[in-house]
């Protein structure tokens, strides 16, 4: 135990300080909604700690125009924000972000977010999230190095306009259609290695053990992106995690102690209904949403919080 909290005070004298006043720090996704938000943190019984703000990208208009209304929307609410920014706008391509093609977009886009919350020390960016599955536009299997060069130069587009920003490279869980370490962009270009996992009883076990065993010990799943993440030397981050099961307290306990016993910055939850029916404070899972309390509630939130650099 001291060993593990000294390392932790280290991190965060050499990184700087929490996401949150705790760690790993909790949020909800919940749709583009303000009072969804608020409703959540009144069903949960404690405030949320961040913000996970998803941009658009039917055409390069909503992806620049999204960002100025994202930030209008959540600034009301006084709370740190995780950005997921897409890669690129639809009809955009891989080979061209590779090229340089989309720079002067990603500095319009950094120089609309290095403005807000000045207060923050650091800002945190997601973008090309779940590359290593065939349903982004940003898909690297095949197109490793075209996803790494793309990657590198947003980040550079990003820094070029402010040292605060910090950046999430994104798995999806389980997905075997390539290496995900064949599309790392390199150390100098990431600070939190992330997974989305869900458990979706369509292909999962409907045993909630079963389905947290497969989650984290098949090949590319939850155990796998802890140890290479701490190969890397990098905090682990899952900002997209859900479950679709009444059935899924034993889950929703197992997820709780995984995020507490890992070197985890941040874990939002899918509480919506939009593109995969997750939420739980709606009562269409009364089982599983009073296991997330237990876990995640006022009375337990302290004890499951501790020390977590944050770059």
């Amino acid at each position: 135990m001291f060993l593990r909290t000294s390392i932790a005070a280290l991190l965060l004298v050499w990184f700087g300080t929490p996401c949150s006043a705790g760690s790993p720090a909790l949020g909800a996704y919940v749709g583009n909604s303000t009072s969804n938000s608020q409703q959540f943190e009144s069903w949960l019984g404690r405030p949320v700690d961040q913000i996970p703000a998803h941009t658009g990208r039917t055409d390069w208009n909503d992806w620049i125009n999204s960002i100025s209304w994202s930030v209008q929307l959540w600034s009301p609410l006084n709370k740190p924000i995780c950005w997921t920014i897409p890669l690129f706008a639809d009809g955009g391509s891989l080979s061209e972000a590779a090229a340089g093609a989309y720079q002067a977009s990603y500095v319009r886009a950094a120089q609309m977010l290095a403005v807000t919350r000045p207060s923050d020390a650091v800002i945190y960016v997601r973008t090309g999230e779940e590359f290593n599955g065939n349903w982004m536009p940003w898909s690297a299997a095949g197109h490793e190095q075209d996803f790494v060069k793309a990657y590198r130069n947003f980040v550079a587009a990003f820094r070029s306009v402010s040292d605060r920003f910090r950046f999430e490279w994104n798995v999806n869980v389980r997905e075997t259609r390539m290496n995900p370490a064949d599309a790392y962009p390199g150390d100098d270009d990431v600070d939190v290695i992330g997974m989305d996992f869900y458990y979706n009883i369509q292909w999962n076990p409907t045993d909630p053990i079963k389905a947290w065993d497969e989650m984290v010990n098949s090949q590319y799943g939850l155990q796998w992106l802890e140890d290479f993440a701490s190969a890397h030397k990098k905090p682990s981050a899952y900002p997209e995690w859900g479950v679709n099961s009444d059935r899924a307290g034993p889950y929703i306990a197992k997820a709780a102690q995984w995020f507490s016993d890992h070197n985890v910055l941040y874990q939002n939850v899918w509480n919506s209904n939009d593109a995969f029916p997750g939420k739980l404070s709606d009562g269409q899972y009364p089982n599983a949403a009073a296991a997330y309390i237990a876990a995640f509630g006022a009375t337990t939130s302290g004890a499951n919080m501790r020390a977590s650099p944050n770059r």
